[in-house]
């Protein structure tokens, strides 16, 4: 199996989709197609099967792309190890990135880790902070990710930021009528939820009078109190341009708050790209308190 064909197993895995992962390799169907049949020959195993869910990988198939990712990810280690005999750090960042940090907090800190280091090639998976974490264990594409809430495992994690959960609505005086009017709720993790429930139940609001109304990201459950549609639980992340009511909350007598951390495993964390990563992180995190 050369890298040409874990590169096409790895776009297989991410599109389930023949004519997407060759779009994704820059390569007609086709080609791709005859690819994959040369590797099923070679391998004497059917490697893929077509649903209605899209391409799927046989129990063969699942195999050969775990061997396929290892593979990858030596390479991928093997480039670093190199690299940090030179005196630039190259190679390539894996980093898996929540939803809500890649929205407001990634796009400036990329830019200064980029500039200083602009030999790094950036390979960047944006999701559920769950399902990062997840990716994380399974060794699935991602070297280090930076997480929001509390996932408890194996992974190595360092804090990057801690900020309080706020109550917010369109004005102050909706703050005194909260059972009149529609709470915005959105997905998020397990434990997350357990907390806002546990502070809905402290505050005699875990049974709301009036309707719930649930979207999928942080920045709509904001634009939605924005407009007076209802008030919402968030974190000071989502609070750069709201012009409306916002307190700080306490959950069981103690400041409610979320913690965002940088996830790896150990041996991980010391791969050169990994801590330069780090190391701007930081800094850039520094350099916003004091502004």
């Amino acid at each position: 199996m050369d890298e040409k064909d874990i590169e096409m197993l790895l776009a297989i895995q991410k599109t389930h989709s023949i004519t997407h992962a060759a779009e994704l390799l820059f390569i007609n169907q086709s080609s791709l197609s005859k690819r994959l049949q040369i590797l099923e020959r070679r391998l004497h195993a059917k490697l893929v099967s077509r649903t209605n869910q899209g391409v799927q990988f046989t129990p063969a198939g699942e195999a050969t792309l775990q061997t396929a990712i290892e593979i990858n990810k030596l390479n991928s280690d093997l480039q670093e190890t190199l690299a940090t005999d030179e005196l630039e750090v190259r190679g390539t960042l894996n980093l898996g990135c929540s939803i809500n940090y890649a929205q407001y907090e990634l796009p400036a800190l990329l830019v200064a880790f980029q500039k200083q280091y602009p030999k790094v090639r950036l390979n960047i998976t944006i999701d559920y902070s769950r399902t990062i974490y997840q990716r994380l264990l399974a060794n699935d594409a991602i070297d280090v990710g930076i997480i929001r809430g509390e996932f408890k495992g194996p992974l190595r994690k360092i804090p990057i930021s801690t900020e309080a959960i706020n109550l917010i609505c369109q004005k102050s005086s909706d703050a005194d009528k909260l059972q009149e009017l529609p709470f915005i709720q959105r997905k998020t993790d397990y434990h997350f939820q357990d907390e806002m429930n546990d502070w809905l139940t402290e505050h005699q609001l875990s049974v709301l009078t009036h309707q719930t109304i649930t979207v999928n990201n942080l920045t709509s459950c904001v634009e939605f109190v924005r407009h007076g549609l209802g008030w919402a639980i968030v974190p000071d992340i989502a609070l750069h341009n709201f012009d409306g009511y916002h307190q700080a909350l306490q959950l069981n007598q103690h400041a409610f708050t979320r913690t965002t951390y940088l996830m790896a495993k150990a041996n991980t964390l010391n791969l050169p790209v990994v801590d330069a990563f780090y190391e701007v992180l930081m800094r850039e995190r520094q350099q916003n308190k004091k502004a």
